[in-house]
């Protein structure tokens, strides 16, 4: 039997927690999300976009400077690609980590290179951003003017 795959709330460090709620208020916030993500990346850098309702800037953002390997599973809120009986720990948590899985399909190699690689996800009511990234997510409020200076451009400026 395979083990199990552990879902853990992640703190995003906002100073209060998003469920994966759609647009219908967190019980603890009273802060809605979108279902809908902007997904930026170059090189090994990875910006997240989702828009907020509620909160005292409209837009989230989480920026991983060594993401690995990123995927949007649209229109389903998690991954259909394992046994749904061994998912432990599966709650409102809009943010998580998960150990245990088995995304990418055979994830062999990147683990076997990649010792220190950690999976995280950003679960909406419709959609699931799933990353597997070397260093935590860094997150913060922006407003919708300053998208622009947060944008990856090719080559990225050192």
């Amino acid at each position: 039997m395979k083990p199990d795959i552990v879902h853990t709330p992640y703190d995003l460090g906002l100073g209060f927690q998003l469920g994966s709620n759609c647009f219908e208020a967190d019980a603890n916030s009273g802060i809605n999300v979108s279902t809908v993500c902007l997904m930026e990346s170059c090189n090994d850098r990875l910006n997240l976009f989702w828009e907020l309702e509620g909160a005292d800037k409209p837009i989230l953002l989480i920026e991983f400077d060594n993401a690995l390997v990123a995927r949007v599973l649209d229109e389903t809120w998690n991954s259909t690609e394992t046994d749904s009986n061994r998912w432990r720990g599966i709650d409102g948590s809009f943010a998580r980590v998960i150990e245990g899985s088995e995304y990418p399909t055979s994830p062999d190699l990147l683990k076997t290179i990649h010792r220190d690689a950690k999976h995280y996800a950003f679960v909406t009511n419709d959609d699931c951003v799933d990353v597997i990234a070397l260093g935590p997510p860094r997150a913060k409020l922006i407003e919708v003017d300053e998208i622009a200076q947060h944008r990856l451009q090719f080559p990225l400026p050192y």
